[in-house]
């Protein structure tokens, strides 16, 4: 079986998987300090809606390392091996770019909501697989996204990601593999923040075009699904921040149409 990994050449330059973990390393912890700065110094409490997790960023951190490294980066590496994904093609087409990045979003929709709800809310093995240290926090530290156990983190984080990846033939696009990478990364660590950048949108939706682009502007940047999520358990599945909520949305278990569930 033939390598995606070739070290042959007398330039070496590292495999795309590792440029993309490493990209990915940077936006995450990047950003997972910026957010834990301003949990410090309250520049933007007025956006911190959720607070409530007791353990601190040094306590969430070994875990979310272990993770991301002894899980996810081996895991890539394999795909890239196998030639699953990260090679093929240097360069992709702007339609198929674009169809691909659209195509990453609803892929990852409807894997996570397979594996997280049919697998890890189902009742014998929420604790098991170990969903539950997870649901320990309460998405209100940016870096708790990948506070998991591994099994969960697998299931949740990786699989939702490289999946989708591997089919929608993004070859070795550098740029589509970054961007996808930095996108995951911001999402995972907004949803899990506690900030929501809509907790000051406006009560009552303004009349006409300019009214509709405002409120469709804050549904979108929005973290209230998976604060939902944590909060009420068996709601928003997959909907949440950059998620285009399909299988929520058809499985009626979107946090604002399953109505009282909890539990």
């Amino acid at each position: 079986m033939g390598s995606g990994l070739d070290m042959s050449g007398s330039s070496w330059s590292p495999p795309l998987f590792l440029l993309a973990f490493a990209v990915q390393m940077l936006v995450y912890h990047g950003a997972g300090l910026l957010f834990e700065y301003w949990d410090r110094t309250k520049m933007l409490r007025a956006f911190k809606v959720r607070d409530v997790d007791r353990l601190g960023y040094r306590e969430l951190l070994p875990r979310v390392l272990f993770n991301q490294f002894f899980i996810l980066l081996p895991s890539m590496g394999a795909v890239q091996y196998f030639g699953l994904a990260f090679t093929g093609a240097p360069h992709m087409g702007l339609v198929h770019f674009l169809a691909a990045m659209a195509l990453m979003g609803v892929g990852h929709d409807i894997v996570q909501y397979i594996f997280h709800r049919f697998v890890l809310h189902r009742a014998g093995l929420i604790r098991k697989l170990g969903h539950s240290v997870h649901h320990s926090t309460g998405a209100s530290k940016g870096v708790s996204a990948c506070y998991m156990s591994p099994a969960d983190f697998f299931l949740e984080i990786v699989l939702p990601y490289l999946i989708p990846l591997a089919l929608v033939g993004a070859g070795a696009d550098v740029a589509f593999h970054l961007i996808v990478a930095s996108l995951g990364a911001l999402g995972g660590l907004y949803e899990h923040s506690g900030y929501d950048f809509a907790a000051k949108a406006p009560k009552e939706r303004a009349p006409g075009l300019k009214g509709l682009a405002t409120a469709w502007f804050f549904a979108a940047i929005t973290s209230k699904a998976h604060g939902e999520h944590h909060r009420r358990s068996n709601v928003s599945f997959s909907d949440g921040f950059g998620s285009p909520g399909i299988c929520d949305t058809i499985f009626e278990t979107r946090w604002d149409l399953a109505g009282g569930r909890k539990g």
